[in-house]
């Protein structure tokens, strides 16, 4: 192992029995690179294919969900009949950050909007901010006139 990358593996303890290193690997360094520029795109897509094999029923269990996959600490700071905003943190973030100049959350976006939609029952879209180099601020937005083709059905 370089030295560079033994330091790095000392300083962040394991998350869930990953060393963070990896995930900082994964996540930060190799996905952009094989994604491109549709990076972004990709991940969201991914993030609602991946919430549709982890169905949550409550924005409680969605905030619990992203502490136990290491994603962070998402609270939910603003919600009116059309719109919810949430805010996700945490010191991997603040590591993303270091590590990538733009680096984009669609993955978190594409999760979120699908489990609010299935939640809902209405057509659902997510767009991320950067509030501060360590907060996400994610707004979620619906219509309740824009039903799920499930709804509709019923």
């Amino acid at each position: 192992m370089q030295q560079s990358e033994e330091k790095a593996s000392k300083e962040t303890p394991p998350a869930g029995g990953v060393p963070v290193f990896g995930y900082e690997l994964l996540k930060n360094i190799l996905l952009p690179e094989l994604l491109g520029k549709e990076e972004r795109n990709i991940l969201y897509w991914a993030g609602r294919s991946l919430a549709r094999k982890f169905p949550l029923s409550s924005t409680e269990e969605l905030v619990h969900f992203f502490a136990e996959a290491g994603w962070g600490s998402l609270i939910i700071a603003e919600m009116n009949k059309n719109e919810m905003i949430l805010e996700l943190s945490s010191p991997l973030i603040d590591k993303r950050f270091e590590l990538q100049e733009n680096p984009t959350f669609g993955l978190e976006a594409g999760f979120i909007a699908e489990q609010v939609q299935n939640q809902r029952k209405c057509i659902s879209e997510t767009y991320e901010t950067v509030k501060r180099k360590n907060k996400i601020q994610f707004t979620v937005q619906w219509d309740r006139k824009d039903e799920t083709s499930t709804e509709k059905l019923a």
